[in-house]
């Protein structure tokens, strides 16, 4: 079986904000070297870095058959490019989905479909100062249009404790918790001038944050009381991994929510926070508007392989099948058919939930994803975690704790920690493989 130039799939790799995830995937693709086998066709597998240049907006084009597009939000040159090649590649993550949805809206269509959102209000925000300091504004044609509001009414409605958070942002920047009317006010006073949301805490049992990539999601736990967010994936204090730290009902429920929020918003790369309430037992998702997911091995440390290996088999996939990617929106209205019949038969909620889950996985076309693994991939995990096991990542490793940690007497016991995690995990995916 010949390999010819047109089997040649190009995929291209861009994230300017990240180092560990761009040089991990650049690094297993090197390793791999994959010439891959599909429909009695073999196909080589090449990859380069999506470079910031000029190009011909009339015509514009790319060799790459799929991109992953992490930070494009970070340089509107990326972003106009990326938009007018769209059609032309499988783009991880698309920037029209991307732009469009924020935290309230997100909260507000999944509420809608019957997934268990928190109380929670959409708050203007605090600070206008910018606007009415701009000479191109004109305040008495724009604050007229502003109703004053009683922020106490708007808090006893949410309930306390809650979380004032900004509209849009990551990484629990500007995020408060409150446990009263005083708390509130003094916390939306300081908010500054992004629009916000005040949301109703809840008292759950476990905290789960779930990364999707296509189909594939990988839920990991997440202490959200640890000082700093790079331990925040850790189980506690004394304990960096704990296996099935989910039922098998929990687990398969977090992954239909995550699976049915990235297919519903067009997003292949997302992740979606959860909370196992103590109260009722029901899952809460609360954070799910996050197609830029932490993709750091600093952060994710032992579950960091598995997002690799999820993506690297994803962009590979789409490269060699020329899958198409929908339009955002595109099976909104398979949702609501779903919701309309449900509500006329009283379906339970696991009932619509998996009525979702079976959209989801039409849109990322799991079933032929996972054949695809099986035979055209077959080898790949073995492969995979030789060269996780290998002195190239623990360079990687090394070079990632260098660039997170600043403080020169803090990297060696910082080194000793992270390539313990990763040696545990090489030890469990050997054994897991039975090798």
């Amino acid at each position: 079986m010949l390999e010819t130039s047109e089997n040649k799939r190009i995929i291209g790799i861009m994230d300017p904000n990240g180092f560990a995830l761009r040089a991990s995937l650049e690094g297993l693709f090197d390793y791999l070297k994959l010439n891959v086998e599909y429909k009695n066709e073999k196909y080589k597998i090449e990859h380069r870095r999506i470079m910031s240049r000029p190009y011909n907006v009339l015509g514009a084009k790319t060799s790459c058959h799929a991109i992953l597009n992490r930070g494009a939000h970070w340089n509107p040159h990326h972003n106009s490019f990326l938009t007018m090649v769209m059609p032309k590649t499988y783009l991880i993550n698309d920037m029209v989905s991307f732009k469009a949805i924020d935290k309230n809206v997100s909260y507000g269509q999944m509420y809608e479909l019957g997934l268990h959102i928190p109380r929670t209000c959409a708050i203007p925000q605090e600070d206008y100062s910018e606007l009415l300091e701009s000479a191109k504004i004109d305040a008495d044609l724009i604050f007229p249009e502003h109703e004053l509001f009683d922020l106490k009414e708007v808090g006893d409605l949410v309930g306390y404790p809650a979380f004032l958070k900004p509209q849009s942002g990551g990484g629990w920047v500007g995020v408060e918790k409150v446990d009263n009317y005083e708390e509130l006010y003094k916390a939306y006073k300081k908010s500054g001038d992004k629009p916000l949301n005040l949301q109703q805490a809840i008292n759950y049992t476990e905290f789960v944050r779930t990364v999707g990539v296509g189909p594939q999601m990988l839920p990991m736990h997440y202490n959200a009381s640890a000082k700093h967010s790079h331990d925040r994936y850790l189980r506690n204090e004394t304990m960096a991994v704990q296996q099935n730290f989910l039922s098998a009902a929990e687990y398969d429920e977090v992954c239909k929510i995550t699976k049915v929020i990235n297919a519903f918003y067009n997003w292949d790369h997302n992740s979606c926070e959860s909370l196992i309430s103590k109260d009722d037992g029901k899952i809460y998702p609360i954070d799910f508007a996050n197609a830029y997911p932490d993709s750091n091995i600093v952060s994710l440390h032992f579950f960091f392989p598995e997002l690799v290996k999820s993506m690297a088999k994803w962009l590979t996939y789409n490269a060699i099948t020329e899958r198409k990617k929908g339009i955002f929106g595109g099976d909104w209205d398979q949702y609501h058919a779903v919701l309309d019949q449900s509500e006329r038969e009283n379906w339970s909620y696991m009932d619509k939930l998996n009525a979702y889950a079976n959209i989801a996985d039409e849109h990322f076309s799991t079933g032929s994803f996972n054949e695809f693994c099986e035979t055209s991939l077959h080898d790949f995990e073995q492969r995979s975690l030789d060269f996780f096991a290998s002195e190239k990542f623990e360079k990687i490793i090394e070079e990632a704790v260098r660039r997170y940690f600043k403080i020169p007497n803090e990297v060696p016991q910082k080194l000793m920690h992270y390539k313990g995690i990763h040696q545990f995990w090489v030890k469990c995916e050997s054994e897991r493989l039975g090798l």
